[in-house]
């Protein structure tokens, strides 16, 4: 999706609850070079926040789970807060985990465009494109603009 229109979205919900679907070739071993896998995510984010202004961080920051002051972006550069990253020539959405609700993101796993269990693809993909296991709740995450499928409102 065009970071434009993914901005466009953004300002006009934000800090609302939307549904996105976030898709993404996934890397292969040389062995398996011939097949197309890719990866699906259905969630509900937000976006336009301010990662300051969230409740979690400031109290994070209050009792030591967090840097007492902001560190900055580890990569890339703001080119418009709170809504777009750029970082190599590559643009990025920053969204935010759904408020208010609990939501588990629905995976989808395809082979050559065939829906498959996890367990089909992970001999085939780079072990850094597996998710690692983790039961934190990221309080942000940066996704790029062209792997963002759609925003529904």
């Amino acid at each position: 999706m065009n970071i434009e229109i993914i901005k466009q979205v953004i300002r006009s919900r934000k800090g609302q609850n939307l549904s996105a679907v976030i898709g993404k070739s996934l890397k292969t071993k040389k062995a398996h070079a011939g097949n197309k896998v890719e990866k699906v995510t259905k969630l509900v984010i937000r976006g336009g926040v301010d990662y300051e202004n969230m409740g979690v961080v400031q109290e994070g920051r209050e009792n030591g789970d967090l840097p007492s002051e902001n560190a900055g972006l580890p990569w890339g550069e703001w080119s418009e807060f709170p809504l777009h990253i750029t970082h190599k020539g590559s643009d990025y959405a920053r969204f935010y985990p759904a408020s208010g609700i609990d939501f588990t993101p629905k995976v989808e796993y395809f082979l050559n465009g065939v829906s498959v269990d996890k367990s089909v693809i992970e001999p085939l993909v780079l072990a850094s494109e597996l998710p690692k296991p983790n039961d934190e709740k990221p309080l942000c995450f940066t996704i790029k603009a062209e792997n963002v499928r759609d925003i529904l409102l």
